[in-house]
């Protein structure tokens, strides 16, 4: 089977997130042998002939050196030659924080089309009452297997590790598929578990009127840009989820079925001698293999 061609699009992403996520995809994406992937930093100045070459592009960026900080955006050139090529039928992939429009203007209607929600947060913390970051750190994953076949594999439920999910998103798209979700539980918003710098955003704050508290907030989900397949995974937010084996085949095979239409790459075979094979798991090398290439 011929390769998928992925163009990764990075180069900013807020101070929290750890730029190994970017050699990790790459190699978690190649693992399985169905990707050939290239990594660009600088995507200012990018054209439709650039970008005709690939079968999908996944976006790691969200324009923002820290949450003070202003956005370093594309630039019109490179913006307008994106969405060109997911509406001819492009595959587009968006990783967490890619969601929060890194085009760096106040709103980009187009690139919230792009995404399916508008997470656009107001203020350095966020606006409470609109889109908002759920405290707790560790999430319960409640998988849609039914939804669609990137997940049809995956566990029912299974935890994440050091996440971010944002909750109270509005809907833009009215047909999208939601492959997975998180409850934005009353319970996690207790002052005294959260972070201090979010706990100063609260404070003084009837949790129970925040809007949509307790409900299902999707954090995985696809959807159609004119001809092009979007896959968003808005979790993930460093290695630890990463390396989980319902994360590496949902992203994966979410990847394959962006950029194809098809999905053939399996879960993670991890059973019996395999279970002693490192991660991303698609590669026949155990953990004490892994030890002795990497010298930490």
């Amino acid at each position: 089977m011929e390769k998928l061609n992925i163009l990764l699009i990075t180069g900013i992403v807020t101070d929290e997130h750890t730029p190994l996520m970017n050699p990790m995809v790459r190699y978690m994406l190649e693992s399985t042998e169905r990707f050939k992937v290239k990594i660009t930093e600088e995507f200012t100045g990018c054209t439709a002939e650039t970008l005709k070459k690939y079968d999908a592009v996944f976006i790691n960026y969200d324009g923002k050196e820290s949450i003070e900080t202003p956005f370093v955006n594309w630039g019109k050139t490179a913006e307008e030659a994106l969405y060109e090529y997911v509406k001819n039928g492009g595959g587009c992939v968006l990783l967490h924080t890619a969601i929060m429009n890194p085009t760096g203007r106040v709103h980009d209607d187009e690139y919230v089309k792009l995404v399916g929600f508008d997470f656009e947060l107001k203020g350095a913390a966020g606006d409470i009452n609109g889109v908002r970051k759920n405290p707790a750190l560790e999430y319960v994953i409640h998988t849609h297997r039914d939804a669609h076949e990137i997940v049809a594999v995956n566990q029912e439920s299974w935890m994440t590790v050091q996440e971010d999910v944002f909750a109270n998103a509005k809907q833009v798209d009215p047909d999208i598929t939601v492959l997975a979700s998180v409850t934005d539980r009353l319970e996690d918003y207790d002052l005294n578990k959260m972070q201090d710098h979010v706990a100063a955003v609260y404070k003084g704050f009837d949790m129970s009127k925040l809007p949509g508290i307790n409900e299902e907030v999707p954090v995985v989900w696809t959807h159609n840009y004119g001809k092009g397949r979007v896959f968003v995974c808005a979790i993930c937010h460093g290695p630890d989820t990463l390396c989980r084996p319902n994360m590496t085949s949902m992203l994966c095979r979410g990847t394959e079925w962006a950029a194809s239409g098809e999905v053939t790459i399996p879960y993670p075979d991890i059973q019996g001698e395999r279970r002693k094979n490192a991660w991303p798991f698609y590669n026949n090398i155990t953990w004490s293999q892994m030890g002795e290439i990497k010298k930490w």
